[in-house]
């Protein structure tokens, strides 16, 4: 049986959820957009695992949907699992994949969520400490073992929406398209390391002249401030990083250049 599970990550707070399917192979859903990785025809599990953002789906997520799984033969398919990350609560999330992949023709089989450090700087303005990130790890440690064997057995777990579940997703939606983040900046001591070009999840940043450059396609998952070893990025107000759950090697997309051509 071949599990592949589909990772929407800034931070790393979901990839540090499916690292936890020792069996499953996971893909960044950047991969799957760009081309780099196709899933295998004989695929029979599929995870799509992210982090809730404005109570929603992120863009690639929804992308991911649209653009990718309903563009190929699903038949394959016979067990399909969601699990969402957030720094608060999930709202209907869950019911929004559900519904999303309802209408390619997709049942989604289990939804889940978990709460987990947030990294968002209009809310988040001070970096969570990893004392205070440990110790969420640690209370979501039995529930998320107990949800891995859930789906290593295949149970069924149906997300149920809840009233005005349409205009949430509408709003979430319109909300969390991509555009041009003016409240990032790029500070003197850039290296040109290349890191947050490589972790960006939307390729949104390129390095110009040797030093990092902001685009017009950003979707304020705040990686490249979190992640940046000189610390050379600011957003106004914030201050410390977030060291999260995965160190910043596993969410380098090998695919892409540091450089821009």
């Amino acid at each position: 049986m071949k599990t592949v599970i589909a990772v929407h990550t800034g931070t790393g707070n979901s990839l540090y959820i499916a690292k936890r399917f020792k069996d499953a192979e996971i893909h960044f859903i950047d991969e799957f957009l760009s081309g780099y990785y196709e899933l295998p025809e004989d695929t029979d599990r599929l995870g799509i695992i992210f982090p809730v953002y404005c109570w929603g789906l992120p863009y690639p997520v929804r992308d991911f949907i649209k653009g990718y799984l309903a563009e190929r033969d699903n038949s394959s398919l016979g067990y399909v699992f969601g699990i969402a990350t957030c720094g608060a609560f999930p709202l209907y999330t869950l019911h929004d994949l559900s519904a999303s992949l309802s209408d390619i023709g997709i049942a989604l089989s289990y939804g889940k969520s978990f709460r987990l450090p947030d990294a968002y700087l209009p809310l988040q303005k001070k970096a969570v400490s990893k004392e205070k990130t440990d110790e969420m790890a640690a209370s979501i440690e039995k529930e998320l073992e107990e949800t891995v064997q859930d789906i290593e057995k295949e149970e069924i777990r149906i997300p149920h929406r809840g009233p005005g579940w349409r205009i949430v997703r509408a709003m979430s939606s319109a909300a969390m398209k991509p555009r041009k983040n003016d409240a990032l900046s790029i500070k003197g001591k850039c290296t040109g390391c290349g890191t947050c070009v490589r972790i960006c999840p939307m390729g949104n940043i390129s390095l110009v002249d040797g030093k990092a450059a902001f685009s017009d396609n950003c979707i304020s998952c705040f990686a490249c401030y979190h992640r940046c070893p000189e610390n050379a990025i600011d957003y106004k107000g914030a201050t410390g990083q977030y060291e999260g759950l995965v160190p910043s090697s596993d969410l380098l997309r090998q695919y892409r250049s540091k450089e821009k051509k």
